[in-house]
């Protein structure tokens, strides 16, 4: 635990000396309060809608930008050999930078509490709701991550790696839309087909708890995607510390 900790704020740190981190903050707040104040409203009702709804699109756009440098850039620079040689498991390293990711998206949201403030003095907002769909963002967030650092630690390009995690989440996303499964039966497809396709979206489970329904399945279902990737993040390194 100590290990991964160190670890973790190694990463945190260099998030705060990387101008990518500081132009990803400043443009997710500025596209997020551009979508949701023109909808606050003295005859609107005081919800979180507007800035949660879009969030699965947004991060689509924002996160593979954040996650691709994670391990392309140590490739790229020659530091993960170096980090391959320290007294870390691969499991320890995975972690760290999953959980410094986190740590700093966590940061960012925390910057947008203003909004709900804001909601609450012209409406009586629900908290209980608004909490939880933070919670859900964080969690939809690591999902976001975990696809991200998976294709950042297949190539040492970091374009490449955010256009494959692009690629993969658009899929992903696209599942959740009732529109798209939709089309998909017109095709003929089997309707068992369909609902695993569905069940396959993050999307799904995150606008289930933003709605305020909390759900064992959709942490599980947050849980196992997060743990497959980093799984499978965990087997590219290790592959590549037995290769040398």
């Amino acid at each position: 635990m100590r290990e991964t900790w160190i670890v973790t704020s190694r990463e945190l740190r260099s998030y705060f000396t990387s101008p990518i981190a500081y132009v990803f903050g400043a443009l997710f707040l500025f596209v997020q309060l551009a979508r949701s104040v023109p909808a606050i409203g003295h005859d609107q009702p005081a919800d979180m809608s507007v800035f949660f709804g879009g969030l699965p699109i947004v991060f689509l756009l924002f996160l593979p930008v954040l996650t691709m440098r994670l391990w392309a850039e140590e490739r790229k620079l020659g530091t993960i050999e170096l980090l391959m040689t320290f007294p870390v498991t691969i499991r320890q390293l995975v972690a760290g930078k999953f959980l410094a990711a986190l740590a700093f998206l966590a940061i960012v949201l925390l910057l947008t509490l203003g909004l709900p403030w804001t909601l609450d003095g012209l409406g009586r907002l629900d908290w209980g709701v608004t909490l939880g769909a933070y919670a859900a963002t964080l969690l939809m967030a690591g999902a976001y991550v975990a696809v991200g650092m998976f294709f950042s630690s297949l190539t040492r390009d970091q374009i490449v790696a955010a256009l494959l995690s692009i690629v993969v989440l658009g899929i992903l996303l696209f599942l959740g839309f009732p529109e798209f499964l939709a089309l998909l039966s017109r095709f003929g497809l089997p309707e068992w087909l369909i609902e695993l396709c569905g069940a396959l979206s993050p999307s799904r489970y995150f606008l289930s708890i933003t709605r305020g329904v909390l759900d064992s399945r959709d942490l599980i279902y947050f849980g196992a995607f997060c743990g497959l990737f980093l799984y499978f993040n965990a087997l590219v390194l290790r592959g590549r510390r037995l290769r040398g």
